[in-house]
């Protein structure tokens, strides 16, 4: 059996202070941080090991630090349930591929961030194909964040922007606490759904349309007519 080698980059830049790194990361709390690789020198080796590992730990890749997505069984739900009907309607009407929240992209060098959901439309992918990569090099045009308690709001915004800047066209952020969605067209420009609107896939996926009351309802049994 082959040994995977791991190089760790030799960083000039000056040493962080822990308040630094947090605020950096957008001041999530601290028991999402991996310290082991040390800050600043884990690679996407170390990441695919924690995703492949046993227990699996579901992280991300920013700035050589490894963190740990913000997961819980609500938040895992109503992902889940996003992903069926997204994938759905990909699939129906062969628009492309749609990941879940243990599909890592690279977005920039040592940056890899896991979306909720994501949606790769077939233009995006050579030959008509998902590469077999560990980390997809593609980048979605859809991404979506289910907020959880854990998420800041100053992490949420640091995502946004890596995202757009990557080539990502639109970002969903579902909001269980208030039954609210954000979808963005930038890193700075959004419109709110209420509980009564509907996520509309607009450009990205036309013709897709989900009331964003029943994707909060799939948490509670249906009610038998």
């Amino acid at each position: 059996m082959g040994v995977a080698m791991i190089v760790r980059a030799n960083f000039t830049a000056p040493a962080k202070s822990m308040a630094e790194v947090v605020r950096d990361l957008g001041d999530i709390p601290l028991e999402r941080i991996f310290v082991n690789p040390p800050i600043g020198t884990a690679t996407e080796n170390d990441l695919i090991a924690l995703l492949d590992g046993e227990p699996k730990r579901v992280c991300e890749l920013v700035d050589g630090v490894l963190v740990e997505k913000a997961l819980g069984a609500p938040e895992a739900l109503l992902a889940g349930y996003l992903l069926r009907k997204i994938g759905d309607f990909a699939e129906d009407h062969d628009r492309g591929v749609v990941l879940g929240a243990d599909g890592p992209y690279q977005l920039n060098i040592g940056l890899v961030r896991l979306p909720d959901v994501s949606f790769i439309p077939w233009q995006r992918l050579p030959n008509d194909e998902l590469p077999g990569d560990a980390v997809c090099r593609a980048i979605p045009t859809l991404a979506v964040e289910v907020l959880s308690p854990k998420n800041t709001k100053a992490e949420i915004d640091r995502k946004l922007g890596e995202y757009f800047t990557a080539g990502v066209k639109v970002t969903w952020v579902i909001d269980p606490k208030t039954h609210t969605a954000k979808v963005y067209s930038s890193a700075k420009r959004f419109k709110v759904i209420d509980a009564t609107g509907a996520l509309d896939g607009g450009r990205i996926l036309p013709g897709f349309k989900l009331p964003l009351a029943s994707v909060f309802a799939a948490t509670r049994r249906r009610k038998k007519k």
